[in-house]
């Protein structure tokens, strides 16, 4: 909030974001352009490699993919072996992108990571997560990005927090707070329908930023 108040120039990433700051003071500052992230995935979801990325694809019944690294999941034992357990008992393949803080954790408590539906894979490259991600029937993380990006690629989110940075991913059940993992055998494999609307804009996030700074005086 300190860096908004003192900037020249914000650009919003939603309308929500706009209304936030326009509550705030700051609208005659602001610039509602769409998020940049956005515009990096719709870019990737263009290039060739994207889904060709083998990783778990023809596994009978598809695959869940999980990340955790927040602090409330992995340094609290009793809260990282509830939320391991669940993944573990899962009737998919789990996918477990394991962060370096998460393997700390593990080790120092003494957690087996690898067990029942669990599959622990080595951090990925951006390519090869989005298309990890794109080929699941569901998101599992703690992740704030990973949140906006399961969104973007239509895959439904579980989200073990009990917060998100993104209300927009709960459109249309897109995204579900579960914080402590108790509803995951519902949650993880579950339907929703991607909805038509792009809260997070059209791709040219960037162009319009570059735009503005560039007739700014």
């Amino acid at each position: 909030m300190l860096t908004d108040h003192a900037a020249d120039l914000l650009f919003a990433p939603t309308e929500l974001s706009l209304a936030n700051l326009r509550a705030e003071g700051l609208g005659d500052r602001t610039h509602m352009v769409g998020d940049v992230m956005a515009d990096l995935l719709l870019q990737v979801k263009k290039e060739p490699p994207f889904m060709e990325i083998p990783s778990l694809a023809g596994i009978e019944n598809g695959y869940v993919v999980a990340t955790l690294h927040r602090a409330s999941n992995t340094d609290d034992e009793d809260q990282l072996r509830v939320l391991i357990s669940a993944l573990q008992s899962l009737d998919v393949p789990v996918a477990l992108v394991a962060h370096p803080r998460l393997l700390a954790a593990a080790n120092n408590f003494g957690v087996v990571l690898e067990l029942g539906s669990v599959r622990v894979m080595e951090p990925l490259g951006y390519m090869a997560m989005m298309s990890l991600v794109a080929g699941a029937r569901g998101l599992v993380t703690d992740s704030g990005g990973l949140q906006k990006e399961s969104f973007l690629l239509g895959v439904p989110c579980t989200t073990v927090r009990t917060e998100t940075e993104w209300p927009e991913t709960l459109i249309g059940g897109m995204n579900v707070l579960d914080p402590k993992a108790e509803h995951l055998a519902e949650l993880a494999t579950r339907q929703a329908t991607p909805t038509s609307d792009q809260p997070y804009g059209d791709g040219r996030a960037s162009h319009r930023i570059a735009e503005i700074l560039c007739g700014a005086d």
